[in-house]
């Protein structure tokens, strides 16, 4: 059963829009991505720094209260790096999905085309097809006629 013309273009058409909503979730979770990535090196910069600091001040000496409120510091610090990790993780994730979507919906804009294309092939075949019956048609009617014609004047 073919797809009429004007239905198989709205066809196309919601195709296109799927097509350029995953486009937009690919570039939603590559833009979540990056912005964790960021903050990921926002916690290295600032623990790097923190570190170069504190060995700077531990030249000095440092009570042991104190020493022991920075190691409780960096270790939340880490937990905080180790969760952002798991973060980039999951966004990564994420956007493999999303590429996956926008892949199948890119695969099935272009099954959609080649199906309408090949409907307008067959469709002008077809009328290739009619309009070439009809010559033939109108030909051999000429011929029977130009026959019946030359047939008449043999006679009279």
């Amino acid at each position: 059963m073919a797809l009429h013309p004007k239905s198989m273009e709205l066809v196309i058409d919601l195709a296109l829009r799927r097509r350029d909503e995953a486009g937009a979730l690919v570039a939603a979770a590559m833009g979540q991505l990056q912005q964790a990535q960021q903050q990921l090196q926002q916690l290295t910069d600032y623990t790097a720094e923190g570190a170069a600091k504190w060995h700077a001040r531990s030249t000095q000496g440092v009570s042991g209260v104190l020493l022991q409120h920075r190691r409780a510091f960096e270790h939340k610090l880490q937990e905080a790096i180790d969760f952002q990790h798991n973060v980039i993780t999951q966004q990564e994730q994420n956007l493999a999905r999303q590429q996956e979507g926008l892949q199948a919906a890119e695969r099935e804009l272009s099954t959609l085309k080649k199906l309408r294309e090949r409907t307008q092939h067959a469709a002008a075949q077809r009328a290739q097809r009619q309009q070439q019956k009809q010559l033939d048609e109108m030909a051999m009617a000429m011929l029977a006629f130009q026959r019946r014609q030359a047939e008449q004047e043999i006679r009279t």
